[in-house]
């Protein structure tokens, strides 16, 4: 699927889930964040309970990453072009859209892996909605939203914000959690992306190592 967007290259969220007639609902960020920190984290090292010394480098899951941005949402200038949305209602689509994304939606298969048995949900069993976070042409990675913090700054006569300024944070979700399809193929580009950057990285590795004065250990 290609994602155009111009003439600046934008983030967005894609909600594929629960959108009408099929269709994902796509937020393009109205301005990209100045700043997007990311925190990697090892997954659990030991199995608990089982008393044996293990090796510090075996892990039992993938690794887990979380995200946290700044988005900057302001109706100014569609007021100016006289848009009949940001007349009635201001920023108010966009937030709802972006607050949505934390509410569980009916599981009719595709995107997640259920594990275990599904009756021990509801009928019928309900999953935060994954979510994919497009940041650029290289990371393409699917989400869950796990918190929002939305300061609206400014409203019309009717009370609807124009301006707002929201905190997001994500969390990166990982096999083996996600069903064959559009999520784990984004999962395991991007990690192909990473992967191949690592190796442009080692190559200016060896250029490096040849020019130092001291050999460096083979393993």
């Amino acid at each position: 699927m290609a994602l155009q967007l111009t003439p600046t290259l934008k983030g967005a969220f894609l909600k594929f889930e629960g959108g009408l007639l099929g269709l994902p609902n796509i937020i393009v960020f109205q301005f990209n964040p100045e700043t997007v920190s990311r925190t990697p984290s090892l997954s659990q090292t030991d199995l608990p309970g089982t008393g044996e010394a293990r090796d510090p480098r075996y892990v039992v899951a993938f690794p887990t990453e979380s995200y946290s941005l700044s988005l900057r949402l302001d109706a100014t200038d569609q007021l100016a072009a006289s848009d009949p949305v940001a007349i009635t209602s201001g920023i108010l689509p966009a937030l709802s859209a972006l607050e949505l994304l934390m509410y569980p939606v009916p599981v009719t298969g595709g995107l997640l892996a259920i594990p275990g048995d599904a009756s021990a949900f509801t009928n019928p069993p309900n999953l935060l909605p994954v979510v994919l976070f497009f940041w650029g042409p290289f990371r393409l990675l699917p989400v869950n939203v796990t918190s929002l913090s939305i300061s609206e700054v400014e409203y019309d006569p009717q009370l609807n914000p124009t301006r707002a300024e929201v905190s997001v944070s994500l969390q990166v979700v990982t096999p083996p959690t996600l069903a064959p399809g559009l999520m784990l193929g984004a999962y395991k580009y991007t990690q192909g992306v990473k992967e191949a950057m690592a190796a442009l990285n080692l190559a200016n590795s060896a250029a490096i190592a040849s020019s130092l004065s001291f050999p460096i250990p083979m393993p």
